[in-house]
């Protein structure tokens, strides 16, 4: 009785134990440290061709064994989209998203915290890099510009440029929920004595005022391509983006720091909660954060390495926004406030902004 009643128990177990794989409830079997099958979802477009260059066919390289696949977004709203619908049956493992948008995701349950045993570069974050509760740290850290193109006369040094009425019809802004609206917002609101904290009408007037001058609030097509075609002659944009562009379009597109207050913009890399294979994908997330990583990605594409025993040469970091020139005057923001008020703030730029 006693070896039919064992037997008996150990067949009911192994009919749970096909019960829960059938249901999804076990662990990936191919997933390890070293091999399996993860999905990255980033930035599409110029920064999806570098980071396969700089990050992920390194990593390849020393992982052969874990199979790595990127899924371009045009931003991170839409990536944060992305998500959510597909939270029941995540479809990625590895996101990189803007600061702001990942501590709305965080809030919203959708990353799950990472394990300092296994992502042991996390230890080597800057501070202001690192976000609470071992989420998803900085991988790159940079800083909002002006570009523009041989149109713009004098070459422009402060955000005021955008508001000149010679160039009417002529301007590129992405709107809210993008980063960049918010930033250039952000800015504005500072410049007029508000306190974002407490209200950003000041920055959201400014920014109506602005209206006549823009010709698109959508970041499709982006701005760097309409104003190195001449469609467009001044925009907002990312330091790395357009000191890669200006390389890039030899000069037909160039680079404005403002001799004035910018936003420090940081991007993180997240492990999506429900991950198929959470250890391949975080042994993918350490080495995006390894100093090797951070030093080929930065002298790729002129981003800021966040893990502070990267050293990029000397030439591609001052082109960064760690350069003292660029980071002298850098707006102090709390992202999980900014994160907090983005579903507020987008219906302030619907009702006020897009709507002049």
């Amino acid at each position: 009785m006693r070896k039919t009643s064992l037997a008996g128990g150990m067949l009911a177990l192994a009919l749970v134990t096909v019960a829960g794989c059938a249901k999804g409830t076990a662990t990936n079997a191919n997933d390890s440290a070293d091999s399996g099958t993860i999905t990255v979802k980033g930035y599409s477009g110029v920064f999806e061709d570098n980071f396969q260059k700089a990050v992920i066919e390194p990593f390849k390289k020393k992982y052969p064994k874990i199979q790595v696949k990127y899924v371009g977004s045009a931003n991170s709203a839409e990536n944060l989209a992305s998500l959510r619908a597909a939270r029941k049956n995540p479809d990625s493992d590895v996101s990189i998203m803007d600061i702001s948008t990942s501590g709305t995701a965080n809030k919203s349950g959708l990353f799950a915290a990472l394990d300092p045993a296994k992502v042991p570069n996390m230890a080597d974050i800057e501070p202001r890099g690192k976000v609470a509760g071992n989420f998803g740290p900085a991988l790159t850290f940079d800083s909002l510009v002006l570009i523009y193109n041989d149109s713009v006369s004098p070459a422009p040094t402060k955000w005021e440029s955008l508001w000149d009425p010679k160039y009417k019809g002529k301007v590129v802004v992405p709107a809210q929920p993008d980063i960049q609206g918010t930033a250039l917002m952000l800015v504005e609101n500072q410049k007029a004595g508000g306190d974002y904290t407490k209200s950003v009408a000041a920055g959201v007037a400014r920014l109506k005022q602005l209206a006549p001058n823009v010709q698109t609030w959508d970041p499709q097509p982006d701005a760097y391509t309409l104003v190195q075609s001449n469609k467009a002659a001044l925009a907002i944009g990312w330091n790395a983006r357009g000191q890669y562009y200006q390389d890039q379009s030899q000069g037909k597109m160039k680079v404005a720091i403002p001799e004035e207050e910018t936003i420090f913009q940081t991007n993180t890399i997240n492990l999506v909660k429900d991950s198929s294979s959470p250890a391949a994908a975080q042994t993918f997330v350490n080495y995006a954060l390894s100093p090797e990583a951070q030093v080929s990605f930065t002298d790729t594409m002129y981003y800021a390495p966040t893990n502070t025993k990267a050293e990029p040469s000397g030439k591609a970091l001052a082109r960064t926004a760690l350069d003292p020139k660029k980071s002298a005057k850098i707006l102090d923001v709390d992202w999980a406030q900014v994160a907090a008020n983005r579903d507020d703030w987008t219906q302030l730029w619907r009702r006020q902004i897009l709507a002049s």
